[in-house]
């Protein structure tokens, strides 16, 4: 009984010794170990010898200038607010003194062509004091997180008390721009856009123009009379001269009106859409519906797919 003990004893000990010998040695081995078990990241075995003799003769220098990229995707975790935006005075050829409020991308560079985008306000929102145009319905455009808005320049001119984008009042759904010549104040929003294309990095392909009520007509008014410099237009709730449709069948257009709208007649965003499509136009998208009265705007400005669908245009 005693030797038989004995010997289980012996086999336990010697078993336990294996064992920790076994397990010293893999973690010494894991401790040793220079290399991961496993990389995502290429390595690069080519050894950088620097420029050789044997440079082929025949490459010359490019002499165009580079394409400058799009800006890269913000990752904007919250709204911007009034403060955050430029407020500037913009004096133009024919002596008229426009406000603007600008924004610019937090991480702007040089090294990228920035969309720019246009704002029209409506009547209600004119004003002597810059800043009050940036409020409430341009709030709307920065609600959704991350969407494009963000990497964008942004221009939102000011209307004065006394003045209109267009020399029509609103209770007239057309207007003929050949009657109805430019204002002072359109006159001076274009020579803006002018100089911001050359102050900052804009692509020229990616100009885009948005307004609604008294600036619908402001939008429809600066494509009509600039047919070939917007990429993409959203009038909403506005009128303009449906005789010179033919000239906007290129223009992709996000067009908003209501029929129950009291301040602004749907038949000027109907007249308008109608005449685009006679002409050939194809790229109208119009939303009209029956219950919103003339606020039609707050539901599409704070809509991602609105503002993919404005910003993924580009001018060809």
């Amino acid at each position: 009984m005693k030797t038989s003990l004995r010997k289980y004893l012996a086999f336990f000990i010697a078993a336990i010794t294996m064992f920790s010998l076994g397990c010293s040695s893999d973690i010494s081995g894991a401790s040793d170990s220079k290399e991961p078990l496993h990389s995502d990241v290429p390595t690069d075995t080519t050894e950088n010898t620097g420029p050789t003799d044997t440079e082929p003769a025949d490459i010359e220098p490019a002499d165009t200038e580079a394409v400058k990229p799009d800006p890269p995707k913000g990752d904007y975790k919250k709204m911007v607010f009034t403060s955050e935006f430029e407020k500037h005075t913009f004096t133009a050829s024919n002596g008229e003194e426009l406000p603007y409020c600008l924004y610019v991308p937090k991480d702007y560079s040089e090294d990228y062509a920035y969309p720019m985008l246009t704002f029209f306000h409506g009547a209600g929102r004119r004003s002597n004091e810059n800043g009050e145009q940036v409020t409430e319905a341009v709030q709307g455009l920065y609600m959704p997180k991350g969407t494009p808005i963000y990497d964008a320049i942004a221009v939102f001119p000011l209307c004065d008390p006394d003045s209109m984008w267009v020399d029509v009042y609103h209770t007239i759904s057309r207007y003929s721009i050949e009657e109805v010549k430019i204002s002072r104040n359109m006159q001076a929003v274009v020579e803006l856009l002018d100089f911001l294309m050359e102050k900052y990095s804009i692509n020229p392909n990616r100009q885009y123009v948005i307004g609604f009520s008294m600036g619908g007509y402001g939008t429809w008014d600066i494509i009509m009379r600039y047919p070939d410099r917007f990429a993409a237009a959203a009038p909403f709730c506005g009128g303009g001269d449906p005789s010179v449709a033919a000239s906007l069948v290129d223009i992709p257009l996000w067009v908003n009106h209501d029929s129950t709208d009291d301040i602004v007649d749907v038949s000027g965003s109907r007249d308008m859409v109608n005449a685009i499509k006679e002409a050939g136009g194809e790229l109208v998208i119009y939303n009209e519906t029956d219950w919103r009265g003339h606020n039609v705007w707050d539901y599409a400005y704070g809509s991602a797919e609105f503002q993919e669908w404005l910003f993924s245009q580009v001018k060809k």
